[in-house]
């Protein structure tokens, strides 16, 4: 009886280990369907400017997009299942994505609007990753991952940038 009193009374001051309790906060499951919807937006349209681009450098930039976003979505899903095995990811994109997509699909110039779409998306990840960094309760794990991903997204956003303006 001593033992399960003191099992729940570490539970309550958060003191038992991972394995015993839910890890992720409110604000850790936000930022995680937040950057899971951004990974899928980023892979989306990274394929559609992949396949609606006739500028090879443009294809090459969407490739890369598609791969790293792939990859990083995997480390998020595995970072999720260490801390909340319960928790299932967004397969799906955020209606400011849904609108982000439809407006590459409908341009007349799809290799501009791709372009600026990672311009201001990789600018947009960034600070929605770096405000996470910054909250104290933080996941320790997700920070991390945080953390490592903003270098990614930091060469993604100057890749974008070094490229030559499309033009009609």
């Amino acid at each position: 009886m001593a033992g399960r009193f003191f099992l729940v009374a570490a539970f309550l001051a958060g003191l038992v280990p991972a394995a015993f309790g839910q890890l992720l906060t409110s604000h850790d499951k936000t930022f995680i369907v937040n950057a899971a919807e951004a990974n899928t937006y980023a892979i989306q349209a990274a394929l559609l400017a992949n396949q609606n681009s006739n500028n090879p450098a443009y294809r090459r930039f969407a490739i890369r997009i598609a791969n790293d976003h792939t990859e990083q979505s995997g480390q998020l899903q595995s970072s999720v299942a260490d801390q909340d095995p319960s928790m299932r990811l967004p397969t799906g994109v955020s209606p400011t994505g849904q609108r982000l997509l439809n407006a590459l699909k409908n341009s007349r110039n799809v290799d501009a609007t791709f372009r600026n779409q990672m311009i201001s998306s990789r600018l947009a990840t960034m600070r929605m990753y770096q405000t996470y960094i910054d909250q104290p309760d933080a996941n320790p794990e997700l920070k991390q991952m945080a953390q490592e991903l903003l270098v990614s997204f930091e060469q993604q956003l100057e890749d974008a940038r070094n490229l030559e303006p499309a033009t009609q």
